[in-house]
């Protein structure tokens, strides 16, 4: 959903409330204290208890935002519908400096609601790939700076070695990815990793030649491309899982550039997230309806 059309459906806080509403309740709604349905009528003219309802039972004071990403907000809820739609449609991420800008915001405020939005993002769409599976891992941080004088330099260490956060990754071919920030890139980890988002009897897996990898490729179909020979042997490539990196990626140098390392799952899981549903129309009210879909 782009910008138009989120200004257009959600006016005012009262559309906004409406809404989350529908996703949650129904035509009936419940107290999320007790979840009795005996609740007094919600308040509609004063605008600082628009939402707001009480219980008859349990006399609690509650508003459809309680316990979601939106609980104890004082901001707007268009402002947030607003910022998941920019994120949403933000192909290589969005920055909180130019989500401030937009809304109106400081920047420690758009950079709060935005890592409540990762957060939430981290928790959906996780599902079990099977069929062809791409793994690979990557590396996420700065480069040095090259020597001033062309006889000092030295080529710079990319890769495995590095100071670099690694990421270890795993896609189903037409399906879903799954990434994370991996501890080590031991065969051990590696194969608790793919034996955690894969269900390893049905798949197959297509990796490099990293040694790592061999672990795992005991216990299931494993094929291998040697990258210092070739990138495509016929259906054997690791072509997919290096495009997606290749959006992780250009959101860090192109968008923000620097991650800490404590908040790097949550960037991954954004792009995660974006790539899993990228095919769909309704992302936007996907993660919404998600978001209010209670445990």
């Amino acid at each position: 959903m782009n910008l138009l059309d989120v200004m257009e459906r959600f006016p005012d806080q009262k559309s906004c409330i409406e809404f989350l509403e529908r996703v949650r309740w129904g035509d009936t709604p419940q107290c999320t204290h007790c979840g009795s349905p005996k609740v007094n009528t919600r308040h509609e003219k004063d605008q600082n208890l628009i939402g707001r309802y009480n219980c008859q039972d349990c006399k609690a004071s509650f508003k459809v935002t309680c316990n979601t990403i939106f609980h104890g907000t004082k901001m707007p809820l268009q402002k947030w519908f607003v910022a998941i739609s920019l994120m949403m449609n933000a192909k290589k991420s969005l920055s909180s400096c130019q989500l401030a800008r937009d809304l109106e915001l400081n920047q420690k405020t758009a950079w709060s609601m935005m890592q409540k939005i990762r957060a939430e993002m981290a928790t959906k769409g996780n599902t079990l790939l099977k069929g062809i599976i791409e793994a690979d891992e990557t590396y996420i941080g700065g480069k040095p700076r090259k020597r001033n004088k062309k006889e000092d330099r030295e080529p710079i260490k990319r890769g495995r070695g590095t100071s670099k956060t690694s990421i270890i990754g795993a896609v189903e071919r037409g399906g879903h990815v799954v990434a994370k920030v991996a501890d080590d890139l031991t065969g051990q980890s590696i194969m608790k990793f793919i034996k955690s988002v894969a269900s390893i009897h049905e798949s197959e897996l297509m990796t490099d030649e990293f040694r790592g990898y061999m672990t795992i490729g005991r216990e299931m179909k494993h094929h291998i491309i040697n990258h210092q020979e070739q990138y495509v042997d016929g259906d054997i490539h690791t072509n997919t899982i290096e495009g997606f990196w290749s959006l992780l990626k250009r959101a860090w140098y192109g968008t923000h550039h620097h991650y800490s390392v404590i908040y790097t799952p949550l960037y991954v899981a954004e792009a995660c997230y974006k790539y899993n549903y990228r095919n769909r129309d309704d992302i936007f009210d996907k993660f919404l309806r998600d978001s209010m879909q209670l445990e």
